[in-house]
């Protein structure tokens, strides 16, 4: 069906390639992106794909995340997405380093400074892209509308659990000077910044160098990603946290209970901080974008409008829910939201404008442009 008022991606021209920028050059685009007067009085809704791994960047050797994939985002009316890097990967396994060497999945207990050096080396592969394919760095909203107008696929770095700091400050800064946009604290592991809502189940909330990490997480304007946090760890950030925070890829815990999927406290608990949780095409729990559509309703049941985004996962999962699938068709995520019953301006906020709204919170204080 057609989507009364939505953007359709078949309304998005390709342009062409851009001349390929030397790396160097490509680490001052977050910096040099100057927004125009017409991106700023831009009032069409981003959207946004909360939590991605495209072209598999974060474990398969890959140098950049690929024109065909950049295009398939531009294609299907999507205008910035967050690149995630796994931080913790090293002590799981199941990557490719770049001398072609597979590392088999399972727990692995890696040299102390190799989850650093494999977070660097993820990162380099999103500083290539942005200096050789059709995509650049933001760290605003503002910055990804001007991406949007120069035709653009603006990515909003990020790491997913944040292991790799170790205790570390300083390299919170050195990936925030690099670009980084968004923070998930946890992931698979409890590490030294929070806990997580999988098995082994560990008890208790932030770390005093958690506590750290989301102050300065405010401070620099990165948004904070509660996903795969367990309860104690999303009270605890909601309690410090200056800015509302997300819960990027989930699914509603009462509509199938998997231990990834979130509760009603914590919807709630988001949602009353200004916070916003993203549902996941996840094939095996939630089959079709139908289901999509029925896990949305409950979060905006739940929580309100304003707390609803979509996280693809994309690369990230064996499997997608029927209708989006492996060609990432967001559209079609469009037209089963309509079909539940939303209204224009609601899908569009799902696909985008609340976590848009979410991020402006977080960096409102940041001088323009400011590196």
């Amino acid at each position: 069906m057609t989507v009364s008022g939505v953007r359709r991606a078949c309304c998005r021209r390709r342009l062409p390639a851009p001349v390929a920028l030397p790396l160097a050059v490509a680490c001052l685009s977050v910096s040099a992106l100057t927004v125009s007067p017409a991106a700023a009085q831009d009032e069409d809704p981003l959207r946004i794909d909360l939590h991605s791994h495209p072209s598999r960047f974060h474990r398969a050797n890959v140098p950049r995340i690929s024109d065909e994939e950049i295009a398939r985002y531009l294609d299907r009316g999507m205008d910035a997405v967050v690149a995630t890097i796994s931080t913790d990967t090293p002590y799981r396994g199941g990557y490719v380093l770049r001398d072609g060497t597979r590392i088999e999945s399972g727990n692995r207990r890696p040299n102390p400074e190799e989850p650093w050096e494999y977070t660097l080396d993820r990162f380099e592969r999103l500083t290539r892209t942005v200096a050789e394919g059709n995509a650049v760095f933001v760290r605003t909203p503002a910055e990804a509308r001007q991406a949007r107008s120069d035709g653009k696929l603006a990515i909003l770095p990020a790491v997913e659990g944040s292991d790799s700091l170790e205790g570390r400050i300083e390299r919170l800064h050195e990936l925030h000077e690099m670009g980084l946009a968004l923070a998930q604290l946890v992931h698979f592991r409890p590490n030294g910044i929070g806990h997580i809502q999988t098995w082994p189940y560990t008890p208790g909330g932030l770390t005093e160098f958690g506590r750290e990490v989301v102050r300065e997480c405010n401070r620099l304007g990165i948004v904070i990603d509660l996903a795969h946090a367990n309860p104690e760890t999303i009270r605890d950030t909601l309690e410090l946290s200056t800015a509302p925070v997300i819960f990027s890829h989930t699914g509603a815990f009462a509509l199938g209970e998997a231990d990834r999927n979130l509760r009603d406290p914590e919807i709630r608990a988001i949602a009353e901080d200004g916070g916003v949780i993203g549902i996941w095409p996840n094939g095996s729990q939630v089959p079709t974008v139908s289901d999509m559509a029925r896990h949305i309703r409950h979060i905006t049941d739940t929580g309100g409008m304003d707390a609803a985004g979509i996280g693809s996962d994309l690369r990230g999962m064996s499997a997608y829910s029927e209708g989006f699938g492996d060609e990432a068709n967001f559209e079609a995520i469009a037209e089963a939201l309509a079909e539940a019953g939303f209204g224009s301006d609601e899908v569009e906020a799902i696909l985008g404008g609340n976590f848009e709204r979410v991020w402006e919170a977080a960096t409102a204080h940041l001088p323009a442009n400011d590196p």
